[in-house]
């Protein structure tokens, strides 16, 4: 690496004091492997003296990179990855991108732990160039991204900042089934030991709501729902656009999957709840399903059209038309024995002459299980049929797994209670919302207790 530098120097690329400097910040991470807090310390110290002598002479970065080992010198190489990357003009993009993606596979776990937050603004320039670079970059950025994202979390259940990156490229790449495999982890941390680790309300919001997009794009809607929840009930004294979208979404699938819109929860932030309730065009269509109009809905939705493909709404909006005859032909099996195909046309909107089409939908229902019911296409009749609620030996199983989880959880809760309740910031704020201390001052209005 002095070669190289000093050769650049004296073609006149680098002033021979910027070689000098090089050398030293080469030489710092390569004695320095930051493996302990105190290493670490002083390689960020003595980097970050050299941080004006870096920004003025990005182009220099790369030489300097291609002399360390991802492998031993891990932390040191994040910093300045981090220079070069956040320049305003970077020198070789697509050559950054090609040596960030390796690099991020063969870091060392322990210094990617210790030089955290440079990492994640590593990994948030590399998905990005990803998401830009098309099609082919966002799936050779898979790989390295999820290997950052392990070794960046102190455990599977602790979210990171990487995390919404690694989700963003898998619904952008359509990548699902990969997206799908950490989101089956539930998430009960967020690492807060180091501020540095740009963990921001947005990474959150955005990790969950990229997931509920994941989880519609799989036709998983239930728990697009659960993750769609979680957005709407993060804690908010402004109204977030993510929410915003979010409770749109909620909205229409919601109506596809239970036929109604269900109140928001009480713990559910104000904001989101005064929202909730202004108008707009997921009020409307709510409304016109309510009333179970399929010609109003119709309407309402191809009123609204230009503010729906604005949101990328229009294919759940047209799911949700389709539901509402769907809703309406299950609605009948409590009613009636027998309907011919026509009468059911009429019963959910559709013209009479329109047969063919209510069979086929009836079908789909029998076929998916939303409906116990024959066809007798020869008269033209459909026989709804009573449940069979005889319980299958795998639900048994499920039941089981799914109280394990809940009893394991509530374990938690406790055991999370317990560290609330003994912390000395928790017991000196309730102690003077109580009064119990002279001198104490009464809490004032607004006042959160939890807000530690």
């Amino acid at each position: 690496a002095e070669s190289v530098l000093r050769g650049q120097g004296s073609c006149g690329r680098c002033p021979a004091d910027f070689v000098a400097r090089m050398e030293s910040v080469i030489r710092h991470i390569q004695t320095l492997p930051a493996r302990s807090d105190g290493d670490w310390k002083t390689l960020r110290d003595a980097l970050a003296h050299s941080l004006d002598v870096l920004t003025s002479n990005v182009a220099e970065i790369p030489a300097a990179l291609a002399s360390l080992e991802p492998a031993r010198h891990a932390a040191g190489m994040a910093f300045l990855l981090e220079v070069l990357v956040g320049a305003a003009t970077i020198p070789d993009p697509q050559q950054t991108f090609d040596f960030v993606g390796p690099f991020l596979v063969a870091a060392d776990e322990e210094q990617v732990k210790k030089a955290s937050a440079h990492m994640c603004a590593v990994c948030k320039w590399y998905a990005q160039a990803a998401v830009d670079g098309g099609q082919q970059a966002r799936l050779r950025s898979l790989r390295p991204l999820l290997s950052a994202l392990t070794k960046l979390r102190p455990s599977a259940e602790t979210l990171t900042p990487v995390h919404s990156e690694f989700v963003r490229v898998c619904l952008k790449s359509k990548a699902y089934h990969l997206a799908a495999r950490l989101l089956d982890q539930p998430i009960c941390d967020i690492e807060l030991s180091d501020r540095q680790t740009l963990m921001t309300p947005e990474c959150f919001l955005c990790y969950f709501y990229y997931g509920a997009m994941v989880r519609i794009g799989m036709k998983q809607h239930t728990q697009a729902l659960q993750l769609l929840l979680v957005v709407l009930t993060h804690p908010a004294s402004c109204l977030s656009a993510i929410q915003v979208d979010a409770y749109k979404k909620f909205t229409l699938v919601s109506l596809k999957v239970s036929g109604e819109l269900p109140n928001l929860p009480m713990y559910a932030s104000h904001i989101v709840q005064r929202y909730a309730k202004s108008p707009s065009y997921a009020a409307d269509i709510a409304e016109a399903f309510k009333q179970g109009d399929v010609g109003a809905l119709r309407r309402v939705v191809e009123e609204k059209a230009p503010a729906i493909q604005a949101d990328n709404n229009m294919g759940l909006a047209k799911q949700v038309v389709e539901s509402l005859q769907r809703h309406k032909v299950r609605m009948l099996t409590h009613t009636y024995l027998t309907l011919s195909l026509a009468e059911i046309a009429k019963e959910i909107g559709l013209d009479e002459s329109k047969a063919s089409d209510v069979e086929q939908l009836v079908f789909d229902m029998i076929s998916s299980g939303e409906i116990n019911a024959r066809i007798d296409a020869s008269a033209g009749n459909v026989f709804f049929e009573d449940d069979d609620h005889d319980m299958e030996p795998g639900m048994v199983v499920q039941i089981q797994d799914k109280l394990q989880k809940i009893m394991a959880l509530a374990q938690r809760i406790s055991a999370f209670e317990q560290q609330v309740v003994s912390c000395p910031s928790y017991v000196r704020k309730t102690v003077a919302l109580e009064g119990g201390v002279p001198g104490a001052v009464a809490a004032v209005g607004g006042y959160d207790f939890m807000d530690m």
